[in-house]
This record gives structure tokens, sequence and C-alpha cells, in this order.
């Protein structure tokens, strides 16, 4: 039995623990993670080779979400099973590995994402830098501490930090009331498709820890709406072309990263006439093409984006004599006009983390229409439906029509939380540390999943290596704390012991 229990019999005459001493169970716990270093960097490096970037293929009943997050569930249900868990598949979207036996499946939930973003993702500063090594070739520097590939820090580490914390449990026969289900997921970069899959299949768990955040418990995440909206047809303008903002094979277009310029193409525009037309905007020069066409070119700066000062200049120069044209143009400069949506109506600071903010860095000309992708992020506390009953009046009202609609309801959880409190109080004691602050924000499989509380595994101080220009998330040269990781299963495994013993009352 045990050595950090206190044993009595209960009624059945069965051995039971009346007092678990932390203090002892974590040291205990910090020598077997400790012994299993080695092993455990292999486990981490052996997903980490694997390319499963996520991308939704609802055709297939055997890679919805591609052949390379197949390959990931397999090799990380493999993995459990060698470990001697019970696996389960839910139809190619996602799996889990289970501790436990309770008769009702009843479960304490981790969950995990082992999909991953490509070298260069979403216009994120992913290549700043550049990678110095294959991504997909772990590379564990020399004094052990630091493993880095695609994925290590985002998630994969985390899942199979969870998986060695149910190692532990099960080794050491600590046995708990609840199961213990640790289910990878294989789509949250693109989507989160896969949890409602998962619901679908499973029973939900009582509770989810989400390790994808930071100690001592991520309370609240921000609600996003992403639209895509379309100008009438304007088979009769002179734009041939805008352009502005970024595009991704894997995720369409970038809507929250800037491009530092944006320019539109018109023509049967005297070059002299166009440059006298945009000579009193900043930022703002003409070049001629080869075939005639001008090409009117704006820049950023610290106030204004390249796609608003695009849309103004556009709407304001009088280059353009289509009515049709110009009257969506006046509408988009108007709207990237202010990024907190006062003029929408919909500005709020409903708290906790930032108040509503509106980014509009994509613009193009398809089919012969103006199309303008734009994305709210707005306080987990906000009334959404209010807020979202609003945004669709200023669709209606707006000469734009709606092409594309995605809503994620952002998360929030009272901090006075019985399970937020317990949380907080072991990794606290744990890492000790009491100044950590409760985190505000981040995007996690909690806004998707019930009963769902973002925990760790990003300890307070992690060392940034490059500062943050690359390392961390959906960086190059990408890297998980070893160290660290060690440490989070003493917080994990003390975490599942105090949440059994919560839900069991």
């Amino acid at each position: 039995m045990p050595v950090f229990c206190i044993w009595q019999k209960n009624h059945y005459g069965k051995d039971e623990c009346l007092i678990m001493d932390w203090k002892t169970l974590c040291a205990d716990v910090a020598k077997w993670a400790e012994a299993h270093r080695e092993e455990f960097v292999k486990d981490i490096s052996d997903v980490c080779r694997i390319r499963s970037t996520s991308y939704y293929n609802p055709d297939s009943a055997t890679e919805p979400f591609g052949p390379a997050c197949r390959q990931m569930l397999d090799k990380a249900l493999e993995m459990s099973a060698a470990y001697g868990f019970e696996t389960r598949n839910y139809d190619n979207f996602c799996g889990s590995a289970v501790y436990g036996n309770n008769p009702d499946n009843d479960s304490i939930g981790i969950v995990a994402h082992m999909d991953i973003v490509p070298e260069d993702f979403c216009g994120t500063n992913a290549a700043s830098g550049g990678w110095t090594h294959d991504p997909f070739d772990p590379v564990l520097s020399e004094d052990g501490k630091y493993l880095f590939a695609r994925g290590t820090c985002d998630n994969k580490s985390c899942g199979i930090m969870a998986l060695y914390a149910m190692r532990y449990l099960k080794e050491h026969d600590i046995k708990l009331k609840n199961n213990v289900m640790l289910v990878y997921g294989l789509n949250e970069e693109i989507g989160m498709k896969d949890m409602p899959e998962l619901l679908k299949r499973e029973k939900p768990s009582k509770i989810y820890l989400v390790p994808d955040s930071k100690y001592p418990v991520c309370i609240a995440e921000s609600g996003s709406s992403r639209y895509g909206l379309q100008s009438a047809k304007l088979d009769s303008s002179n734009i041939v072309d805008i352009y502005s903002g970024r595009t991704d094979e894997w995720c369409g277009p970038t809507v929250s990263v800037p491009t530092d310029e944006a320019y539109a193409i018109l023509s049967g525009i005297d070059p002299e006439v166009a440059r006298f037309a945009t000579m009193f905007y900043d930022h703002t020069r003409v070049e001629v093409l080869e075939n005639g066409n001008v090409k009117i070119v704006v820049s950023k700066d610290e106030k204004i984006t390249a796609s608003a000062r695009l849309c103004h200049v556009l709407a304001k120069c009088g280059l353009i004599p289509d009515r049709k044209a110009v009257e969506a143009l006046e509408w988009m400069a108007w709207y990237t006009s202010d990024a907190t949506g006062a003029h929408m109506g919909i500005a709020c600071n409903d708290g906790p983390g930032d108040p509503l903010s509106i980014r509009f860095n994509y613009i193009r000309f398809e089919d012969s229409r103006i199309v303008l992708y734009t994305n709210l992020r707005w306080p987990s506390l906000a009334d959404k439906e209010k807020l979202h009953a609003k945004i669709e009046e200023n669709w209606a009202a707006s000469p734009m029509e709606v092409r594309q609609r995605r809503l994620m309801d952002g998360y929030y959880i009272d901090p006075k939380d019985p399970r937020v409190e317990k949380l907080a109080q072991v990794a606290k004691e744990v890492l000790g540390r009491d100044d950590i602050p409760y985190l505000t924000d981040g995007g996690t499989y909690a806004e998707v999943l019930p009963n769902a509380i973002p925990y760790g595994a990003t300890v307070p101080d992690r060392v940034r290596l490059f500062g943050m220009v690359k390392g961390g998330a959906h960086q190059a040269d990408e890297y998980c704390d070893i160290p660290n990781l060690l440490l989070n299963m003493q917080v994990y495994v003390r975490a599942l012991i105090e949440l059994d013993e919560m839900y069991s009352k």
C-alpha cells in the first residue's frame, strides 16, 4: 500500500485511505518522474515526429481530420494500451485512454490536443528567425532541459504528461472512485469539431482539465465571432484586384494578423490623375503596371492598419466610378474606422479580460465582389445573444451580405467556484507559489466542452530562450521544458486524487 496514505478499514472491511500526506506523495511522484525521464522524452519525441496538422475531411469515415491525424490517434492509443490502459476510438474523431472501472463510467477527464499547426500557420510568426533543424525531428538540448519540435509546447507534451500522471496512479495501485479519462483531441487548432463528436459517443466527464493554458487556473477566455462579408456583383467596375491580409491553405483568410501593405489595381485611370487624387493621403503611393493599369499601394502605421487605410482611400479618392462599388467601400471605410465597436453599438468591457475588439485585416476582390473577413473578440461575460443580434443588425443595414459565420462562445468560471479554489490551491502548493494570479485569456477546448477548466501546464516564469520572437506555441524552434513537465506530474496526480474525492461525495 502507498506510504503516503494513513489507512483505515471501511464498513466493507476493505482498506481505505483516510488522510493523504501530500508532501510525501509529491516527493514520491517527483522521484518516479525523474526515474522515467528518458522514457518520457522518448514518448514525446515519438508523437512529435508525426506531422499531425488537422483539416476537416467530413467525407472520410476513417480519416475525418486527415491521414496524419489518424496516424497520430493510432499512435496515442497504441502507446496508452502498452501502458495497460483501456483505449477507446470515437470513430476516428478523437480517442481516449481510461484508468479505472467505475460501473457507471463516471469519470474525471483530461483533454489534450494532439493536432498541430504547420510551420507557418495563419500568418503567425512561426517562421520568424527560421527553424534551426527539422521541426519534425525532435532535438534535446545538451543539458536535457528542452526538447525542440513542432507540437512540443502546444500541446503534445501535455498529453503525454497527463498519460504519465495516469501511469503513476496505475503503477502505484491508487484506485479512484471515478475513472480518469484522457482524451486525445485532433482538431483543436482548426475549429474544434472533434469535441462535439466525442460528446455524441461518450458519457461526459464530471469535469475536464485542459492542460493547454497556465497555472494556477484560467477562469476566462474571450468569445470570438468570425464573419466573411461580400459586396454585390460589380461587373461594370474598374476594379481589377484588391489585396490585403494573408491566407493559409489550412485556415483560409487570416483576420488576426495585419500586413504591412495593401493595394488595389484599377483600370482605365490616367496615372497622373491617380497620383493627384491620392496625393493628400498618408502612406499612399501610385505605381504604373506594364499593362497601363494603376496600382494604389498603402501601408500601415501605428494607428491604422493597411486594410483600413485602403478602404478609406478607395472610398474617397474618386477613382472608382461604379456607385455600387463605392457604396460598399464607403461602408467598409466606416466599419474599419473603429476597432472598439462603439460605432456599431456593440462596445463592451464586461471583463474579465480585454474589452471587445474588431480585427479587419483581410480584403480581396473575388468573382467581381469585394470580400472582407473580420473577427470580433468579446469579453466572456458579455451578453452574447444581445451582442450577436446587434452585429446581425449592422450586417443587415450594410450593402454587404454574409458568406460565412463562425462563432465561439468563450468561457468563464467564477473564481470562487469550489473546483477553481481547489485546483488553484493544489497548483500553488505544489509549485510553491502563492502569488500567481488567475489567467483571463486563451482559446482552448474549454469553449466547447461542458465543465471544462484550463489547468496548466505552463508554470510561472517559464524560461523564454528566445524572448517572444520564437520558441513558443506556433513559432519556430518551438520547445517544451522537461523539468517543468515532470513537475506538472505532481500537480496532476494530486489534482486527480483531490477531484475524485470532491466528485465522490
